[in-house]
């Protein structure tokens, strides 16, 4: 069998990491228990930092005001953000990934980075794989969101909003293109700067010529752009 030597990247994705780890402790097995949030201290307001899948239900969402989330639901519980828990939880996993790469790389919080160059054929191909992977982690009890692309960068962003995908190499630059531009996950300075201009999708920034962009943006956000359309890559640190 003949193994591509074409570079595939795996990004995972745990939106409830926190609320997952604290359910996962088993506290809070019982359907009818109140709506799970963490909070942490957000320029000295407390605000919700993670929610559960009820919570989400029910309106809430990361970002609110603890005062106006308990306003909404005040049967409430509110559990403080444990970054170094959730760290230990987040590493535990990257583990157990090691069962399908040894080339795993946390991203972020609550994100992980997987180099599957030239293992897909293992387990049955590209999405057999991906599929695998979120279905072992979901029946641990953990959300996830993942998806497989040439480049990390584009990878996280059809995680997040294109769940499931696996993205075939020179397809990046199209499938970016219709997505926010939220999804090259920048700096929320020159994400707003974005919107204000009137680029809101991927493809608009695209369109834009690159001496502009890295004359206001710097060459660090161009080269965030073109990892994400699949003309560069770098590589993980495991």
């Amino acid at each position: 069998m003949k193994v591509s030597s074409r570079k595939r990247i795996v990004a995972l994705w745990f939106p409830r990491l926190p609320t997952d780890r604290l359910q996962r402790r088993g506290k809070r097995q019982a359907v009818e228990a109140p709506p799970l949030v963490v909070v942490a201290k957000v320029d000295n307001a407390l605000r919700l930092s993670a929610v559960d899948r009820k919570a989400t239900f029910l309106g809430l969402a990361i970002g609110q005001p603890l005062a106006n989330a308990r306003a909404m639901l005040p049967a409430l519980t509110v559990v403080a953000a444990n970054e170094p828990d959730d760290l230990k939880l987040l590493t535990r996993i990257a583990d157990w990934c090691d069962r399908f790469t040894p080339h795993v790389a946390l991203d972020g919080p609550r994100g992980l980075l997987l180099n599957v160059t030239g293992a897909a054929h293992l387990f049955g191909g590209e999405q057999a794989l991906l599929d695998r992977i979120r279905e072992s982690l979901k029946a641990q009890g953990l959300a996830v969101r993942g998806a497989m692309a040439g480049t990390a960068v584009a990878a996280r962003a059809f995680a997040r909003y294109r769940d499931g995908a696996v993205i075939e190499p020179g397809e990046e630059a199209q499938m970016m293109a219709p997505l926010p531009v939220a999804a090259l996950n920048l700096d929320h300075i020159t994400t707003h700067a974005f919107r204000r201009a009137g680029l809101k999708t991927v493809g608009q920034v695209a369109s834009r010529k690159r001496a502009e962009m890295t004359a206001r943006f710097g060459t660090g956000m161009v080269a965030i752009l073109d990892q994400a359309l699949g003309k560069s890559t770098q590589p993980l640190s495991p």
